[in-house]
């Protein structure tokens, strides 16, 4: 049986720490590049601040693109997935259904996931 252990973000240094995606017009992928180079992030947590529903995309992709194919997050949640790129620069893209704005932040860390 696996143990309960808590998220822990990455407070320290310059890089590798919590980045946000502003979504914009209904079915346009947003991209960025979360950069834990310089720090140990195995775990990513997700947060959907929005009311409607986003798909992400994260991989070792320099710009990746996001589809209604990808990953869903529902509003107003979190979620805790593995981190692809754990020491290295991790495309993220994001796109919604809908035309309003809303943010969805990604923190590296570790912990949470077993």
């Amino acid at each position: 049986m696996a143990a309960f252990e808590a998220f822990e973000p990455n407070v320290k240094g310059t890089s590798g720490l919590t980045i946000s995606v502003q979504t914009s017009a209904a079915g346009s992928s947003i991209s960025t590049v979360l950069d834990s180079t310089n720090t140990y992030a195995p775990h990513l947590q997700v947060s959907n601040l929005g009311t409607s529903t986003v798909w992400i995309r994260m991989s070792a992709e320099a710009t990746p693109s996001a589809s209604q194919a990808d990953t869903p997050v529902l509003g107003n949640t979190v979620r805790l997935f593995v981190n692809p790129v754990p020491t290295g620069k991790l495309g993220i893209a994001v796109t919604v259904s809908v035309s309003t704005s809303q943010f969805v932040y990604f923190t590296p860390g570790q912990g949470g996931v077993s």
